[in-house]
């Protein structure tokens, strides 16, 4: 049981409503341009100690940190809802930063908050904040630039509202033969297959006419002049930093063997199903888990059926920051790794490692730049020709390895304990660096 801490004067827990409405980024709004932005700064800054003269932990510091963190982001909401209350349509955040930081020395935590707001003339889609969800303050961002999506904002029909609600990855039929995968036969085009599933998890162009489709992380299917030639499954399918961003849809593979359908995935292989697969499929791999114990299991480590050679792949394209990152992605996203992340945004993922995020409404709320994939224990066929086209990240002339002072090319910087934060007027964002190099990076379109 942790030891109980001493904190004087920390915020008092909010009750108060906002008399109107204070969206978050997730809603979709026209923004008042007639009027001045709301900044609000709350900071906490408190010194502990322990009942009894003990010194508090780190741990004990840590929890602190968060106690003062949920506290600010209260006060700021009450602090917004004041502010709401001027303005009949509401407020939406257009851009939240916080810094967190706990001195162990000291034994001293401070956090401060800063959110900009801005005065709606109307909303679509709305997701309001409270004072139960003070969470969604945190990193939230908003455009003020004129959107281009056909949204109708003064009626209620939206003529896209499938485009709002996707279809769903659903696998009824999980069987797999040497001529078809999951009811999908080599030969049907992109589009009969998706009928047969609901959508793919992940799309992949490798060229002019070849791409993988993704299932989950561990089935992938290669489409060559839009026409299934090959399937590929793989314990490990894909770069483990790749695989994490995209959703798991695991599927118990099965197939007709001495019974009309044998589960051959996530299950332990006896010896007789195992020279069965072997006989059946002349491209299949076992690995044994607990090799040199007294009791190893066999289970399936891959699956190839049909064709899965990949012809040269084409470098997709790179994001330099000087172009509208909008009319980027209209011109490019169909050469771009593209999926949908939990949030229902969609992700796009360019040829110099950035992962650009755009919302559900088709604004562009962020952009990660990351460092290169691993490829050990990535099975996926070509996948090392295919990284060899990619090159590591660049953005606004700032480039992967960079000197961390070049971070200030971007707009203004700030050391915060080893994370470097830059704010321009189009992103807020915070910089990773190692050995005083810049590796990686998150940014939000303000």
């Amino acid at each position: 049981m942790k030891k109980n801490i001493l904190l004087a004067g920390l915020f008092a827990v909010s009750v108060q409503v906002s008399a109107t409405q204070i969206f978050t980024k997730n809603s979709d709004c026209v923004i008042d341009e007639s009027k001045a932005p709301i900044e609000i700064y709350k900071q906490s800054s408190k010194s502990m100690r322990l009942l009894g003269g003990q010194e508090a932990s780190n741990g004990e510091l840590s929890d602190v940190v968060t106690a003062l963190f949920d506290d600010v982001r209260l006060s700021l909401f009450d602090a917004l809802s004041e502010e709401a209350k001027a303005f009949e349509k509401g407020i939406i955040i257009k851009n939240a930063s916080f810094k967190r930081t706990a001195d162990g020395w000291s034994k001293r935590a401070v956090v401060s908050g800063k959110v900009v707001a801005q005065p709606v003339l109307s909303c679509h889609y709305t997701e309001v904040l409270t004072a139960k969800n003070t969470e969604l303050i945190s990193g939230a961002v908003f455009s003020s630039k004129p959107t281009t999506h056909s949204i109708t904002y003064n009626t209620t029909i939206d003529p896209n509202k499938s485009r709002l609600k996707p279809k769903l990855t659903e696998v009824l039929d999980t069987s797999v033969t040497t001529d078809q995968v999951f009811g999908i036969k080599l030969g049907d085009s992109f589009s009969q297959a998706e009928e047969k599933i609901g959508r793919f998890t992940m799309q992949w162009p490798i060229n002019a006419y070849q791409k993988f489709a993704f299932i989950g992380r561990n089935n992938a299917f290669l489409f060559e002049h839009d026409k299934l030639v090959g399937y590929q499954y793989a314990f490990n399918l894909l770069p483990i930093s790749l695989a994490n961003l995209i959703d798991i849809y695991d599927v118990a593979l099965a197939t007709p063997l001495s019974h009309p359908q044998t589960q051959i995935t996530n299950r332990d292989l006896d010896e007789m199903t195992v020279s069965a697969l072997k006989e059946k499929f002349p491209d299949i791999k076992f690995f044994v888990e607990g090799r040199y114990t007294t009791d190893p299991k066999t289970k399936l480590s891959a699956l190839t059926i049909g064709k899965t050679e990949i012809a040269k792949p084409i470098a997709p394209a790179c994001w330099s920051g000087q172009e509208d990152i909008k009319a980027f992605i209209t011109k490019h996203q169909g050469g771009l790794m593209q999926w949908r992340g939990i949030d229902k945004q969609t992700l796009f993922y360019t040829g110099c490692n950035q992962l650009i995020e755009q919302s559900q409404f088709g604004r562009v709320i962020g952009v990660k730049l990351l460092e290169s994939w691993s490829l050990s224990n990535a099975n996926l066929s070509g996948l090392s020709v295919i990284s060899n086209v990619l090159t590591p990240w660049q953005f606004y002339g700032v480039n992967y390895l960079d000197p961390e002072s070049r971070a200030s090319q971007i707009g203004s910087i700030e050391n915060l304990y080893g994370t470097i934060e830059v704010v321009n007027s189009d992103w807020v964002g915070h910089f990773k660096s190692y050995d005083g190099q810049l590796v990686s990076a998150e940014f939000e379109k303000m």
